[in-house]
């Protein structure tokens, strides 16, 4: 019985035009914490869209990350992200890695230096729950951010 009202549930919020997809509008920063061949640790800060009349939970993302089109590494979210009903938020996603491909990423650097700007792009999908029922949306972007925005964090001593 609960399986029947969930697939109802989910059948009408998507098919009476209820549910409006999430939107990552923008990427403004992108910090690297660990950046290794065996893997990579930092955070990207996005601006995300909700225009529901309900929270969105974002709990899994799986994306290859490029850097001036190259792919560097494919990065999961590292702890879920809560988005409250009818807001555009700035949110700090921390993201984790394996394998980071450090060639692509060192030929980008030497492309960013002499440019103001850079082009993060990644295409992969985002689970998100709300309602109860979890949803996987594509998502796929490319979007320049300054080159003041790249940046390592430094570790402490």
């Amino acid at each position: 019985m609960r399986f029947l009202f969930i697939l109802l549930l989910s059948v009408g919020l998507t098919s009476c035009g209820i549910y409006k997809d999430v939107q990552v509008e923008s990427v403004r920063q992108l910090e690297f914490e660990e950046l290794e061949e065996t893997g990579v640790k930092g955070s990207i800060k996005v601006t995300i869209d909700n225009p529901n009349w309900f929270s969105v939970d974002i709990i899994d993302a799986d994306i290859d990350l490029t850097l001036q089109g190259r792919k560097i590494t494919r990065v999961r979210l590292a702890e879920p992200i809560h988005v409250p009903k009818h807001s555009k938020n700035e949110y700090l996603l921390k993201i984790q890695g394996t394998e980071a491909n450090l060639n692509a990423a060192l030929s980008s650097a030497f492309s960013i230096l002499f440019s103001d700007e850079i082009l993060i792009g990644g295409e992969g999908y985002v689970e998100g729950k709300a309602l109860k029922i979890n949803k996987k949306l594509p998502i796929k972007f490319e979007k320049p951010i300054k080159k003041s925005d790249l940046r390592k964090k430094k570790s402490n001593p």
